[in-house]
């Protein structure tokens, strides 16, 4: 769920565990891409949680994000005539975006059914396409999203409705870079920026600025990253939108923590999390929690870890209170992570398997894909590689089918080794008898 010119935060969960020999090795190599925190951070033997970023849909409602740290991104929210259309269409939109702001997303796409059997135009059936996707996707059901995206983008072309293009393309984008789509992902929001520049709509040329900057994020390239949101709060400064700027903030925060300055990171997590409180942004709340809880994961000081389960836990509350599946995957999986950290294995193998159920039930690829190395990791940490080796080769399928060459690579040689017979431990010499 998100607001409109939001931009999605997606988090990542990476844990650092210790092992030794084969499993010490996997342990120290397994760091995956950024959408779950951000795992650039380089740390001997660690995944890293996830994080959240932006990402951009157009006007009006919120929507969820996945597991990890979280960037800030919003599914835009494109409206055309609804509000004045006929009661027939009316009547069931304004009842299903109350209930999508209440987060009862099933109960809203009902409604907005029935708006679509009575919709006159091309215009109204393209809102109500993307009004339902943003409800699957809240759901996390990314594949439904973005055939309703789909049928938005075609209604709109069919209809020369520019920003309404403009919207459908931003939420595809949204849906590509959470699967790990990234090149189809910067094409849909590049496209959506020219869009937004042609009809001079600097609010949209925000919001998708700060979606290219996630896409920039999740591929390490943090100074693009840095770029892209710097250019987001200076266009706020002539059209301030105070949700655009949180995400904007907050995701800055992303890029400090990938660089290794946790304190500053901590700094403008918080002014983003006063800044969503202030205009009483749940979601955005949700994310600012997850992110400030990935903070204190990393660091360590004394009483860290605790301040991440708590900051962690309050983001899972709130993000069950909002109906945001993907943000509740992110955060289980995260406070798994945690618990790992404190050594309660069992309940960090309960939250990170509960993670994962949520994410196949979303055909969420890259945060499977994310957890199941966890779960690997878990089991290294537990000392039983043959219980690492069926995770590490479905974290291989995924990563695989996902055309992650890099970690395809890395998952092979770990498998390799966990695989290699051990050599025999050599007999010690004995020293010469006595006579």
């Amino acid at each position: 769920m998100e607001q409109v010119a939001d931009f999605f935060r997606d988090s990542l969960v990476q844990g650092v565990f210790a092992a030794v020999g084969a499993l010490g090795v996997l342990a120290a190599i397994l760091l995956f891409p950024v959408q779950w925190l951000r795992r650039r951070r380089r740390e001997p033997t660690a995944t890293k949680p996830e994080q959240q970023r932006f990402a951009v849909p157009v006007t009006g409602a919120e929507r969820g994000a996945v597991i990890v740290a979280q960037p800030g991104s919003t599914v835009n929210v494109y409206l055309d005539g609804l509000p004045q259309a006929k009661a027939q269409v009316r009547d069931p939109f304004e009842e299903g975006r109350r209930l999508q702001e209440a987060g009862q997303h099933e109960a809203a796409i009902a409604e907005f059914e029935k708006a679509f059997a009575a919709a006159d135009t091309d215009s109204q059936r393209c809102a109500l396409h993307g009004l339902i996707a943003n409800s699957l996707f809240d759901l996390g059901r990314l594949r439904e999203a973005e055939g309703h995206y789909r049928q938005a983008l075609a209604a709109a072309e069919k209809a020369e409705d520019s920003e309404a293009q403009a919207a459908a393309l931003g939420n595809l984008g949204i849906v590509y870079r959470e699967r790990g789509q990234l090149d189809a992902a910067r094409d849909r929001h590049r496209a959506a920026l020219a869009l937004h520049e042609h009809m001079g709509n600097r609010a949209g040329e925000a919001r998708q600025l700060g979606n290219l900057g996630n896409v920039y994020l999740e591929r390490g390239d943090l100074d693009k990253a840095e770029e892209h949101y710097s250019r987001v709060l200076q266009i706020l400064k002539d059209v301030p939108d105070p949700v655009t700027e949180a995400k904007a903030v907050g995701n800055l925060g992303l890029v400090y923590a990938d660089r290794g300055d946790l304190d500053k990171a901590e700094d403008h997590h918080k002014k983003a999390l006063a800044i969503d409180a202030q205009t009483g942004n749940k979601l955005g709340q949700a994310e600012d929690l997850g992110n400030l809880g990935l903070v204190y994961f990393y660091r360590r000081q004394p009483g860290d870890l605790d301040k991440a389960e708590d900051h962690h836990k309050k983001a899972l509350a709130i993000d069950v209170e909002i109906g945001n599946k993907l943000g509740e995957a992110r955060d289980l999986g995260n406070l798994g992570l945690v618990y790992a950290c404190k050594g309660d294995l069992d309940k960090a193998e309960e939250h990170l398997k509960k993670a994962l159920d949520m994410l196949h039930q979303m055909d969420n690829r890259t945060g499977q894909a994310q957890v199941v190395s966890n779960l690997a990791l878990l089991h290294a940490q537990k000392g039983n590689a043959a219980g690492a080796l069926p995770y590490l080769r479905e974290a291989r399928r995924i990563f695989a089918e996902l055309g992650a060459s890099p970690d395809v690579e890395k998952i092979d040689g770990l498998i390799q080794e966990l695989e290699s017979p051990s050599p025999p431990k050599p007999k010690p010499k004995r020293g010469p008898k006595k006579p």
